[in-house]
């Protein structure tokens, strides 16, 4: 029995390259501790297990909340879709790489290919990054430039469009990433004699770039369009800071007798908690999505210096497995930002979720439709 068993294990390899890891110090790079993986695993179910309810429940206030559908909205619900996907093709290749013995792409690629493996994050990747711009974007025009785009009619309608746009890019520019994992390498792995090897799989397959320009092109891709996000994003908040800073300044200098209306005041109130709100959403994100972005520089350097990628990877294998937690981690607290930082957010939550539909819903509902459509609201000062 014990010899078909090794006949069948040795015809697996036949026509495949062999490598030589008899030496157990060459061998254990290739081994994934059970312990960090079963800590892997824990992790990522809990965060799981918070960020597909927060971001369906998200999903389901602007669906019930009439005055929750607004264009800074229709970027957070693409950004919620953008994260329920990430999550959800995550966990299944996470798991199906952290329950193996050994670092290997091939149980994972060999239901959906390199390409189905890696796809799916990425283009959620470059998709998250429009949706946080674009509610950037807005929330700059709402505090800096409050009658800039008045004229340029349905502005949710308008959103809708910029979010199409954005998915589209982002399929283009994933696309062009997975020149990184064209190819499924194959090899055949010689372990040492002795346990825990003897009862390793021998066939170990990497998703790797089909050419040395395809490394490249998909590591400037990644960092690129992430640096020039974060560049432009934080001009945005710097800008949208500064204005939110100034505005009460400038209400006593201009007219300090004469009070704004109460309708106008709350449509601010709920305007500059929102912009808040928002600005912190978008620097969690930067945060959460810097680490990585870094080991991808880094990689990318060491490649243009020449030194192979196995291993460039075996240096940084324990930090991308942590930064990874970061950007899975990301995905999860949008909703929890949203509840904690602004309480017309908070307002909505349990007005979606409360049997009947609230008197103060009605009032919020008349303060938010004026934050994006009123300009004299918006300019009050």
């Amino acid at each position: 029995m014990e010899q078909d068993i090794e006949m069948n294990r040795t015809s697996e390899c036949s026509n495949l390259p062999s490598l030589n890891l008899t030496i157990e110090e060459d061998a254990s790079v290739y081994l994934l501790n059970g312990g960090i993986s079963t800590t892997m695993l824990v992790v990522l179910f809990s965060i799981l297990a918070v960020g597909i309810p927060g971001n369906l429940a998200f999903l389901y206030v602007i669906a019930r909340v009439p005055y929750m559908r607004t264009t800074t909205n229709v970027y957070l619900a693409s950004l919620a879709m953008a994260d329920l996907t990430f999550l959800l093709t995550s966990i299944v290749q996470y798991t199906f790489y952290f329950t193996n013995p050994v670092r290997t792409h091939l149980p994972t690629a060999s239901v959906v290919g390199c390409v189905g493996a890696f796809i799916p994050q990425y283009i959620t990747y470059f998709a998250s990054i429009s949706m946080v711009s674009l509610v950037s974007h807005e929330r700059y025009n709402a505090v800096c430039k409050p009658c800039a785009n008045l004229g340029q009619g349905n502005r949710v309608k308008r959103s809708l469009k910029l979010v199409a746009g954005s998915w589209l890019v982002a399929f283009v520019l994933a696309g062009l990433v997975m020149f990184r994992y064209a190819y499924l390498f194959k090899f055949c792995a010689i372990w040492p004699e002795e346990e825990p090897y003897h009862s390793l799989p021998i066939q170990l397959g990497y998703c790797v770039a089909g050419s040395h320009w395809g490394l490249i092109v998909g590591h400037v891709l990644e960092s690129a369009v992430f640096i020039v996000a974060m560049v432009t994003n934080a001009m945005m908040y710097t800008l949208i800071i500064i204005g939110l800073s100034t505005r009460a300044k400038h209400k006593l200098q201009k007219d300090p007798v004469t009070p704004p209306s109460v309708h106008a005041l709350q449509a601010l109130q709920v305007r500059n908690q929102v912009t808040r709100m928002l600005v912190a959403n978008g620097v969690v994100f930067f945060l959460c999505q810097t680490p990585f972005i870094a080991i991808s520089l880094a990689f990318l350097c060491e490649t243009l210096a020449g030194i192979p990628s196995d291993v460039t990877y075996r240096k940084y294998v324990l930090a991308l497995t942590v930064c990874h937690v970061f950007v899975f981690l990301n995905s999860a607290v949008n909703p929890i930002i949203y509840n904690v930082t602004s309480r017309h957010y908070r307002q909505s939550f349990v007005e979606a979720f409360s049997l009947s539909t609230s008197r103060g819903g009605k009032s919020n509902a008349n303060v938010a439709e004026t934050e994006p459509n009123n300009c004299f609201a918006l300019t009050v000062k």
